[in-house]
């Protein structure tokens, strides 16, 4: 959130923000976008930020409008939020320079009209290829180009945009490429960004995408950390956006549960050659827990709602955070991959047979059939979940 420590604040004083217009914003419009006028205060401290939310999806990136520079407790402003096809549910928010929220005010609108068909732009990244030929995959870069072929097929779309990035492409130089092919797309499109390859973890535990010369020993070198992939889909005028990663340990991890393996090879075969780990770099293991629970992680998600809102993608992981991904020398693919785009192709992720593949069926479908067919030593999982959208991809 951009706050250093030393700013942070224990005098509990919370800012306000009253959109002083509220009685004359419509229920219901035709119109593109709607203005709220704003008065946002603080009694102590000056304002930092205002955040604003469309659908749980950041519109102005995960840090907001910011107020910083004006230096001021008391502001009025106006600030326009466009509206996409359909029910929008708009929260704001202001931050003070302590690092306190004010309660949320939150307004639904309906857009009313014409509902525009969708054009599906898609980033598929995959790395077989790379400059320590030790750690060679076989099928990564296959992954991004046949899903790429795969969501060309769909239907439901009114154009399939493609930009595929593999082997000696994949470095950090040319990420800025898929930033500048995301925003092209509008408010009532969809956006999906696709990696294949290592999934690294440093001696911290912190999780690395492998570009085609990252350094295994030091990940952290010409590695892509996953907060620089979703960087890639903050502060886009699209709301609906998926991040699949198929890669080892894409999942979240709870760190104080994971202790360094020091009994794993960095590269490890199946039974037989068929099935491959796309393994890399340090090896984690789940420290012995005597009670059998499950972890951290996914104890907390069973019990409590997510209210992270992050950049508001729906990130689904091929693995666990402690996992490793599998491809097979059978599918040749990697699993996760396969199984999504089989779930696809044939309907079988249509789970209640209507036609239509939506995101929550397909992260059902490829959690339970990953599972069945690694026997367990895969789950796909989602790092985070945009509860208030869930839209159809096929």
């Amino acid at each position: 959130m951009n706050f250093r420590e030393d700013q942070l604040s224990t005098n509990f004083n919370l800012p306000s923000l009253l959109i002083s217009n509220r009685s004359s914003l419509p229920a219901k419009t035709f119109a593109d976008s709607v203005n709220f006028s704003l008065h946002l205060s603080d009694d102590l401290a000056p304002l930092d930020r205002i955040n604003i939310w469309v659908n749980n999806v950041a519109i102005k990136g995960m840090n907001g409008i910011d107020l910083r520079d004006e230096n001021s407790k008391q502001i009025d402003t106006e600030i326009a939020v466009f509206l996409a096809d359909g029910a929008n549910k708009i929260e704001l928010s202001v931050l003070n320079q302590s690092g306190i929220e004010s309660y949320k005010e939150v307004i639904e609108i309906v857009k009313e009209g014409k509902v525009n068909i969708p054009t599906l732009y898609l980033t598929a990244i995959g790395t077989s290829i790379y400059k320590d030929d030790r750690y060679n995959l076989n099928y990564a870069d296959k992954d991004a180009k046949d899903l790429a072929f795969t969501f060309k097929q769909a239907k439901c779309f009114k154009e399939v945009k493609t930009l595929e990035l593999a082997n000696e492409a994949v470095i950090l130089e040319n990420l800025h490429q898929i930033k500048t092919f995301f925003e092209q797309a509008t408010i009532n499109d969809i956006v999906v960004l696709f990696i294949a390859g290592h999934g690294v973890l440093d001696v911290d535990f912190n999780y690395f995408f492998a570009t085609h010369d990252i350094d295994f020993n030091n990940p952290g070198k010409r590695g892509v950390p996953y907060e620089e992939i979703e960087k890639l889909l903050d502060g886009l005028k699209v709301l609906k956006k998926i991040l699949l990663m198929d890669t080892c340990h894409s999942g979240e991890l709870d760190k104080d549960e994971l202790i360094i393996d020091e009994n794993s090879n960095s590269q490890e075969d199946g039974e037989n050659g068929e099935i491959i780990f796309r393994r890399a770099g340090v090896s984690v293991a789940l420290k012995e827990d005597p009670l059998n629970l499950q972890s951290t992680n996914d104890l907390m998600k069973f019990l409590f709602t997510d209210l992270r809102k992050g950049t508001g993608a729906t990130v689904v992981s091929s693995s666990g955070g402690a996992e490793l991904s599998i491809e097979t020398n059978g599918l040749k693919n990697g699993l996760f991959t396969a199984v999504l785009m089989k779930g696809l192709m044939s309907g079988a992720a249509d789970l209640n047979q209507d036609g239509q593949i939506l995101v929550s069926e397909i992260q059902l479908y490829t959690q339970l059939k990953v599972r069945e067919l690694s026997k367990g030593l895969q789950t796909p999982t989602s790092r985070i979940q945009n509860i208030e959208l869930d839209y159809r991809i096929w």
